[in-house]
């Protein structure tokens, strides 16, 4: 797992009194139907809405992954990811699967910060199949979060077309767009435990 990802779950194990690592979310079964396409939030869940259109490449860079379902998951608006304001399980989460180009698009509210904690808003994804065992990304942050650093943007920088930290915009809608690629590797960097049909 991503060092950056690391430290984050720690931090909210520590924030949410946990004494072992938190129940992730774990993927679909295999063959599960999933679309292109979804919203993991309710029609009526407050907050400004985001559209998240992304692409997934093999560990070369340049490969599209087709094939591979992708999960997301974030805070609500008061920064919460369960409806208790626990960290786990996260309320607003969902899966789909990349297109014959690895591409795939998510609709969900900008997140909200953690409570008491300078972090940045961010959407956390996790990739599995397609001949990739279960594993998490570094996650998105956007352009503009007032807890971002110059370190932060330096390492998103050095990361060139896997920025962690992207531009977002709103339409006249008001709805938010933001675009990310995401790198699959061939090694699971779960914290726990996955059943055998995962790997």
């Amino acid at each position: 797992m991503p060092l950056r990802s690391v430290l984050l779950f720690a931090l909210m194990a520590s924030l949410a009194g946990a004494q072992s690592t938190p129940q992730h979310p774990l993927p679909p079964r295999p063959g599960a139907d999933v679309g292109t396409s979804a919203s993991i939030v309710p029609a009526n869940e407050p907050g400004e809405p985001l559209v998240i259109d992304g692409q997934v490449f093999a560990a070369d860079g340049t490969t599209p992954v087709p094939g591979i379902y992708v999960h997301a998951y974030n805070t609500d608006t008061r920064g919460h990811y369960a409806a208790d304001g626990r960290f786990y399980p996260p309320r607003l989460q969902g899966w789909v699967k990349t297109d014959a180009q690895g591409r795939f698009q998510i609709h969900t509210i900008r997140p909200g910060h953690y409570p008491n904690a300078h972090i940045p808003a961010h959407v956390h994804f996790g990739l599995w199949g397609a001949g990739y065992p279960f594993q998490y990304v570094d996650e998105l942050r956007f352009a503009g979060d007032r807890y971002l650093t110059a370190d932060d943007a330096d390492h998103a920088k050095a990361d060139g077309k896997f920025t962690t930290i992207v531009p977002i915009q709103k339409d006249a809608s008001g709805t938010w767009h933001a675009r990310c690629n995401l790198r699959a590797g061939k090694t699971t960097n779960f914290p726990g435990t996955l059943p055998d049909y995962y790997k």
